[in-house]
């Protein structure tokens, strides 16, 4: 490796602060989904996860499982009541609530309605959707329903009265970019991020308030990214996955709803787009999907607990060093014997990505001349990966 002692700017290397323990923690497999689902809707009840509907093997399916994390199992229950591709559902309480859809494709939408009860394992018929809509999301917040824009419906936003039982619409959405975006719930707001057609997605990130029914512009995501997931635990949104740039994405960052900032997570074992994601406890958990080449990603069941950290050897002795810049070159040298075809990225202190290449096959990059600031580098390799914070001055 060349090492350099003019025309040197200064670099010092530490974890990154945000995250201390970031390169000692890994994504876990856990058992698989049962059966491939494509666009389910997928919550969390009584610390369970529930996948059901949607798309299945041979058209739209009614089928209906529910995973257990203490014992990492999943069971069958109450099939849905009706059949539709892309439907949308939340969870408040002890109920599901499942509306919409298309059937037998996502362009033709009904309106249908209805209420699973976790305790009975029973389904009950609730209000329609007025008007009806397909590829729309479903999202909880203070054990109120939200349902968000829809083919056709690019901006219409509502909430469920289930007093009256009738649907109320609110102020509209701030854009028409609804496609497949991440919908989130966080410290008492709703969170939107990226979204827009596969071939046109974009980085917008908005904020709803519902103490007064109004919209708020967020600091825009790293990267414009179609098909993209994410979860909250307290005010930490994890975003994860996606598409962009012709690849099907393995990145996560972290927004802080206090700071209004992203920083770089742990990237997921593959890159995946149309997934769920839940958070559980101190824990999130992503499910199914689509990755290009690895059909398997349909039935994956991954979690990522951000307080748990690994103890080996081989994990504490994941960290970058050497690591130095110069003439437009970033250099650095991996521990021990872990020199492979690596990916690399540089974000600026906004975790926004200012550099990224993929398969470099030596321990250099070129990434042009880059201002005076802080910078966070995470380096994947095929083992693990390595992220720090560098401050060039």
């Amino acid at each position: 490796m060349r090492k350099s002692t003019n025309h040197l700017l200064l670099i010092t290397i530490a974890f990154l602060f945000l995250l201390p323990t970031l390169h000692a923690q890994k994504w876990d497999t856990l058992s698989p989904i049962p059966e491939n689902f494509t666009f389910p809707v997928v919550v969390e009840v009584n610390g369970k996860i529930h996948i059901m509907g949607g798309g299945g093997t041979g058209g739209a399916t009614d089928h209906h499982f529910v995973y257990d994390p203490q014992n990492d199992a999943w069971e069958p229950r109450a099939p849905v009541p009706y059949l539709a591709q892309q439907p949308a559902g939340a969870a408040a309480g002890n109920n599901i609530h499942y509306f919409g859809g298309g059937y037998p494709t996502s362009g033709q939408p009904q309106a249908d309605h209805f209420i699973y009860d976790d305790v009975t394992d029973t389904w009950s018929l609730a209000a329609d959707l007025n008007p009806k809509r397909a590829i729309h999301y479903g999202v909880a917040l203070n054990d109120v329903i939200y349902t968000l824009a829809g083919q056709g419906v690019a901006t219409l936003f509502q909430s469920y009265d289930d007093t009256a039982d009738v649907w109320v619409t609110l102020n509209a959405l701030p854009d028409a970019g609804f496609w497949y975006g991440a919908h989130v719930v966080a410290e008492g707001h709703i969170y939107r991020f990226c979204g827009g057609g596969y071939t046109a997605p974009n980085k917008l990130a908005h904020r709803y308030d519902p103490g007064t029914d109004s919209w708020a512009s967020l600091t825009m995501f790293p990267a414009a990214t179609h098909g993209i997931s994410g979860a909250a635990i307290g005010n930490k949104i994890y975003l994860a996955g996606g598409y962009h740039d012709f690849l099907d994405r393995d990145e996560v960052f972290i927004y802080d709803t206090q700071t209004g900032l992203y920083t770089p997570g742990v990237p997921l074992p593959i890159g995946r787009t149309y997934h769920n994601m839940v958070g559980i406890d101190s824990c999130f958990y992503v499910l199914g999907g689509n990755n290009a080449i690895d059909a398997t990603v349909g039935t994956q069941l991954l979690r990522f607990c951000p307080g748990t950290v690994t103890s080996t050897q081989e994990d504490h002795a994941a960290q970058l060093a050497n690591v130095y810049y110069e003439s437009g070159t970033l250099y650095w040298q991996l521990p021990g014997t872990d020199y492979q075809t690596s990916d690399l990225s540089l974000y600026n202190a906004a975790g926004q990505i200012i550099y990224h290449h993929s398969s470099l096959l030596m321990n250099e990059a070129r990434v042009g001349e880059v201002v005076p600031g802080i910078y966070f580098v995470q380096i994947q390799t095929g083992k693990r990966s390595y992220t720090g914070r560098i401050i060039i001055m």
